[in-house]
């Protein structure tokens, strides 16, 4: 029994210490690819939402601008084989490239594995490999003034303490259940003081 009441104590403690997190980002951008046909058009724009490049794929015709926005609370980059933006765009940012050169030029944002696309000019046939691209330079959006409170902390989270609370409370029922009737099985029923 006291096996029995010890491994559904550890059980129960594995699943409360070992709870998946909240997964982010990446690994093939969720789902299928998305395509952006913009042949024909005066400009293209992909936009990083959810960790993710919306269209994947963006066709345009040679020297139509790309532009890239941040669509996400958090930063991403865009980073190809000579070519791209490796500085962080935060939420808004845009990055603007246009690709004089057939070719598919392929880009990666280096904070999440998965999170990659391309650009495919003209047919998609030729070297693709950045030589024939201009860039447009970035520019960042004006300075903000951000303030921050910093309290002194008592060095144990909330969620840690309840956590600790629950797992304690869990071990302790099951450990004095476990001797209770350990004990009482244990003491000869002759020896026992009527009640």
């Amino acid at each position: 029994m006291r096996r029995g009441m010890l491994l559904g104590a550890i059980v129960v403690l594995a699943a409360v210490v070992g709870m998946p997190g909240v997964a982010s980002a990446g690994g093939g951008c969720h789902g299928d690819v998305t395509e952006n046909d913009a042949t024909g058009r005066e400009d293209a724009t992909v936009e990083m939402v959810d960790a993710c490049f919306t269209a994947t794929v963006t066709t345009v015709d040679p020297g139509t601008p790309v532009t890239f926005v941040n669509m996400d609370e958090f930063v991403h980059n865009v980073g190809g084989n000579q070519w791209g933006h490796f500085d962080d765009l935060h939420e808004a940012d845009t990055y603007r490239v246009s690709f004089d050169e057939a070719g598919t030029y392929a880009f990666a944002c280096s904070y999440h594995p998965g999170m990659t696309g391309a650009i495919v000019v003209g047919d998609g046939k030729g070297a693709g490999n950045g030589a024939g691209i201009s860039v447009e330079p970035f520019e960042a959006p004006g300075p903000e003034t951000v303030t921050r409170v910093v309290t002194a902390s008592g060095g144990v989270s909330p969620a840690s303490v309840a956590v600790a609370a629950i797992i304690g409370g869990l071990l302790g029922a099951a450990i004095t259940v476990g001797l209770t009737r350990s004990t009482s099985r244990k003491v000869p029923a002759r020896l026992r003081e009527p009640i």
